[in-house]
């Protein structure tokens, strides 16, 4: 399977901004012959704080997923994107694929404050492939990654850095950090239970938030065998054998 694992900026709230990226991703991915686009946690709404701004958080019939979903079909590629999501009067962290599923976020890290969890781990399939995700702070508990069905998961994620990256040697500071809690951690859970593992993650700044914008691919033997160079907004492309 040929896979594009987007590492994009997504600004809070401004989701016709970030539908014309995850457009543009699209396309790239189309040229490049995919079969599926990754795109981070919280890729189309942005990152939302459901107490402070629940206006930002959308339902999973608005026009936005429709769009998006209409925009996959189009190129021939199935996207696998995440947002907040508004569902009657509880409030989820959700990856949503385009050809058909959703996963709710089972997990929330500390200052989630605001939203539910879901309970089920969703199996995905698209063409012959079957494959499963895990969320940004799912990452951290090894009983989720042990619930794991398939042989290849999708890491999506965007993990907030603490205070404003102004310069290279903070941003490096965040980069390193997230490629040891979010890379190294998710290396020893591939290689522990023979896993591929493709990591997508918010890259760049937002209106009030900085993301370390790791894309990475990790075979069974917790190898990365592919990855983007640094902590700015890009696309990698990779194979992932479908079995062995």
């Amino acid at each position: 399977m040929k896979v594009l694992l987007a590492a994009i900026t997504c600004e809070k709230g401004d989701i016709e901004g970030n539908l014309a990226r995850h457009c543009d991703v699209l396309a790239e991915a189309r040229r490049e012959g995919c079969d599926l686009a990754v795109f981070p946690e919280f890729s189309l709404t942005g990152s939302v704080d459901p107490v402070a701004h629940p206006e930002r958080a959308i339902t999973l019939d608005n026009p936005a997923v429709a769009q998006l979903t209409n925009a996959a079909a189009d190129r021939g590629v199935a996207a696998l994107f995440g947002v907040a999501e508004k569902a009657n009067d509880a409030f989820f962290i959700t990856q949503v694929l385009s050809s058909g599923g959703v996963q709710r976020k089972r997990r929330l890290g500390e200052d989630e404050l605001g939203f539910s969890t879901g309970t089920e781990a969703a199996r995905f399939t698209h063409g012959d492939t079957t494959f499963g995700t895990m969320i940004c702070a799912e990452g951290n508990h090894p009983a989720l990654w042990d619930a794991v069905s398939t042989k290849i998961v999708f890491y999506c994620s965007a993990p907030g850095l603490y205070g404003r990256r102004t310069n290279e040697a903070a941003w490096r500071d965040g980069f390193e950090w997230w490629g040891e809690a979010g890379l190294a951690s998710a290396q020893r859970q591939a290689e522990r239970l023979g896993l591929w593992v493709g990591m997508a993650t918010q890259a760049g700044s937002t209106i009030d938030e900085d993301f370390p914008g790791i894309a990475a691919l990790i075979a069974p033997d917790g190898e990365v065998v592919a990855r983007l160079p640094d902590w700015k907004p890009g696309a990698l492309v990779v194979e992932i054998p479908v079995s062995g």
